[in-house]
């Protein structure tokens, strides 16, 4: 988009602020949608309110901020662009729409879960247990009984399976039972047990199940016999804990559950603790329900107060922070504050896409509500399970629920983040699907901790301050880096929520992905993924055949990074090598050339080819290491330069990428990349193709994104060295692009020696990135830092940089005004 100073903008309607240690969240409530920045960015935005235009918000923001033009311009259209990509801003009037609710979005969804209360019979009688389980519990159906219920829900699309009940590892058919489950390769499947059984037979039933699609969530209610013990069953501590570390050093993914009481509020962080020394990773809080044994004024174990819950929610997190646990509740959250920008949650999945079947063949919305007569769907003795899922007037009261319906959600900024809170919660305390969740303060205050804490994570990728960039940015948005689209499923209108699951955010699934696309060219070479650049034939004629057969980059940077003998260079995503090859003649047997790939088969292939590209060179610079684009192996200042070719697009994580690349290098280091961009922002479609996400093109960038993107990360001098046209998918142009970028580290920060920079020319004045403006033939006065800067390439030869008394004239007031004064760098 062009701005000029006419251009009028707009933030959303309902914009709202929330500050935290100088940071500032900018919530739309309605898309949903979120933004977080600086006081600068957030007034800049806000500022736009009621259509003004661009030129008056730069002239407020200059004589606010005391800066000159050419600087006050640069800071807000660089926020102005990320609000604008980020959809914070927009050219046209805010939307109106009316939402009106979800059950015209959910309609025809698969029935993806199903509850099954296995039995009510049970080794322990807990205080709080929703459904009173405990010895004399109903023992449960036949295997044939339960075989068949699952064969029901798989037929209606469910791919998760949850076992609960009572106790589901008494059931002798246990590993029956949980082998039909996982019968589907797509299939999922958690046990929620006491971990009390999981020794002998039972454990040897669950041995040879697939171990990457099954969880145990062994429920601990205190750190210590005293605490654990009345709440689970005298004796019951010691038990538990062991079997939690027979599950883990079985192997098994182990999450571990915690439900908060009035007795042990105070000692959740000790329980964190506690799963750490096991070996587990997981911890899960449970919010009490008012149900069972914990319903009434003379229940054994009472609902602590939402602050107290808060507290210890708060606290376990800082504990699992240091301690390698992650509290899965947390994990949750972060998950759905990057959910796509836009989806609306509205309440949970009970009846929508999630059922739950009592230890007596009848069945209810989910599995807390199990047991509760008035909510009865049917029994499965009698109909089938579609036709109560699909025809029950109970299901539909909920399908038709809506957190439009709860008036102080309404309010809520965290609106359709939240979703409304927990449907449970809410009929227990309230009687009714839409009344208040008494949990409400803590809903509000995790989802503000989890975008606060991720602004603060993430303002450390655009914000280093060691390379002058001081530019207002985004530091993160809603839905930045997510990866629905490489689900190969359209993103929803509107979504559920889980009801008491384990929820945590795959990061690894794009990985998966192009493992697995680019594992398969490496064993097999792919013609159609071939670059359209050619790397020169002097470049390749001491590389073997299968190295050069399997080049599937895009551009040729190492060709164009006039790299100097003696240079250490480092290859990201490099493949079968050949980047890295051509590199290693280059440095000659003084320099180094490394490669950096997460795929087995690639680095087979370069590693197999390196004894050749020795023999034929007289040398071996090089060196291959297995590693992410994100958290690259090589230390700090490291590395002269940084090539990547056509891979950057396929990490969901760019910012990350950037970062450490301006990490590795060393001062006046530089970066030449080539990658896939596009012409305009990936449609919907292709972002969520798996084809076309191994083909460099669900992950492009626009060209102006990843540029903006590499400035932000602190790289400066950047200049796109070559573009040209890659493919058109379905009317949308891709370009091949290769961009070069420097970094310098500000060592002394804005110190003034008298030191003038007159820019030669050829244009009548520029801007740096700092906003520094230099007239043409007219001497600046520059700190220190910006003097070294513009003595190293890219800059060299473009400015006379003077020392004191070598240029006296030229440094006067009128000009400090122009370019950079004290105070400004």
């Amino acid at each position: 988009m062009t701005l000029s100073s006419e251009t009028k903008l707009h933030p959303p309607a309902r914009l709202q602020v929330e500050e935290r240690d100088g940071l500032f969240v900018l919530l739309d409530p309605e898309a949903p949608n979120w933004l977080a920045t600086d006081d600068r960015g957030a007034w800049i935005v806000g500022r736009f309110a009621g259509g003004r235009a661009f030129g008056d918000v730069v002239r407020k923001y200059a004589s606010r901020n005391d800066l000159s033009w050419p600087e006050a311009w640069q800071h807000v259209d660089t926020v102005v662009r990320d609000a604008l990509r980020h959809k914070m801003l927009t050219d046209g009037e805010p939307a109106n729409g009316t939402y009106p609710g979800r059950e015209a979005f959910l309609n025809g969804q698969p029935l993806a879960e199903l509850w099954l209360h296995t039995n009510n019979s049970c080794n322990l009688s807990c205080s709080h247990c929703l459904v009173s389980s405990g010895p004399d519990g109903v023992p449960g159906r036949s295997t044939e009984f339960l075989l068949d219920v699952m064969a029901q829900a798989r037929a209606l699309g469910t791919k998760l399976f949850y076992l609960t009940g009572g106790e589901p590892l008494l059931r002798e058919d246990i590993g029956t039972l949980c082998e039909y489950a996982l019968e589907d390769p797509e299939a999922e499947l958690a046990i929620l047990t006491n971990g009390i059984l999981l020794r002998g037979r039972r454990l040897e039933a669950l041995t040879g199940l697939d171990r990457e699609r099954l969880r145990l969530q062994i429920s601990l209610d205190g750190s210590s016999p005293t605490i654990n013990d009345p709440i689970r069953g005298k004796g019951s501590f010691h038990k538990i804990v062991e079997g939690i570390k027979i599950a883990v050093q079985a192997g098994f993914h182990v999450t571990v559950t915690t439900a908060i009481t009035e007795t042990n509020v105070d000692d959740v962080t000790n329980v964190t603790r506690l799963v750490a020394e096991t070996g587990a990773r997981n911890h899960h809080l449970l919010w009490l329900h008012k149900r069972g044994r914990a319903d009434g004024d003379d229940a054994p174990d009472r609902t602590p107060s939402v602050e107290q819950v808060i507290g210890a929610v708060r606290s376990a997190h800082e504990t699992g922070k240091q301690l390698g646990v992650t509290l899965d509740n947390v994990e949750a959250l972060m998950h759905r504050i990057n959910a796509p920008a836009g989806v609306k949650r509205d309440l949970s999945n009970a009846c929508v896409t999630s059922l739950c079947v009592y230890a007596d063949g009848s069945v209810y919305p989910s599995a807390a509500m199990a047991g509760v007569p008035e909510l009865l769907l049917g029994d499965v003795t009698e109909r089938p399970l579609e036709q109560i899922w699909k025809e029950s007037p109970l299901a539909q009261e909920f399908r038709s629920a809506t957190v439009l319906q709860k008036p102080i959600c309404i309010e809520c900024p965290y609106e359709y983040v939240c979703g409304g809170g927990d449907i449970e919660h809410a009929y227990f305390y309230g009687d009714s699907l839409t009344s208040h969740d008494p949990y409400c303060e803590l809903h509000q205050a995790m989802i503000g901790d989890a975008l606060f804490e991720r602004a603060a994570e993430r303002r450390k990728l655009v914000s280093n301050g060691a390379s002058g960039f001081t530019a207002p940015v985004a530091f993160t948005s809603m839905g930045e880096g997510s990866i629905h689209c490489a689900s190969g499923e359209p993103i929803p209108e509107v979504v559920v929520s889980h009801s008491e699951c384990v929820l945590s955010f795959e990061m690894d699934a794009p990985r998966k992905l192009v493992r697995e696309f680019y594992g398969a060219a490496a064993e097999k070479p792919q013609e159609d993924l071939c670059c359209p650049v050619q790397p020169a034939t002097e470049d390749v004629s001491h590389i073997p055949p299968e190295v050069i057969e399997r080049f599937y980059g895009c551009g040729s940077p190492v060709g164009l990074a006039s790299i100097r003998e003696g240079e250490t260079t480092l290859d990201l995503g490099s493949g079968a090598g050949i980047d890295v090859f051509i590199a290693a003649k280059k440095v000659g047997p003084e320099g180094k050339a490394i490669g950096v790939d997460m795929t087995d088969q690639m680095l087979a292939v370069a590693n197999d080819a390196k004894t050749a590209v020795a023999r034929n060179l007289g040398y071996d610079a090089t060196d291959f290491r297995k590693g992410f684009l994100e958290e690259i192996p090589a230390d700090d200042a490291s590395v002269d330069l940084v090539t990547s070719n056509c891979v950057i697009n396929l990490s969901p994580d760019k910012k990350q990428v950037f970062a450490e690349m301006w990490r590795i290098l060393k001062d006046h280091g530089r970066i030449v990349v080539s990658d896939i961009v596009s012409a305009e922002e990936v449609p919907e479609g292709q972002r969520r193709d798996p084809r076309l996400w191994g083909e460099c093109i669900s992950g492009a960038l626009t060209e102006e994104e990843f540029i903006a993107l590499l400035e932000r990360a602190g790289f400066y001098g950047i200049k796109v060295l070559s573009k040209t046209f890659w493919r058109e998918v379905e009317g949308h142009r891709f370009y091949s692009v290769t961009v070069r970028g420097y970094k310098y580290e500000k060592k002394q920060g804005c110190v003034f020696q008298g030191q003038a920079a007159t820019y030669l020319g050829p244009f009548k004045g520029i801007s740096d990135e700092e906003g520094h403006f230099f007239p043409r033939g007219v001497p600046v006065e520059v700190c220190t830092d910006t003097a070294a800067k513009l003595s190293k390439a890219p800059y060299e030869g473009s400015f006379l940089v003077a020392e004191r008394g070598e240029e006296a004239e030229g440094t006067g007031e009128d000009d400090n005004e122009a370019g950079c004064s004290p105070g400004c760098c």
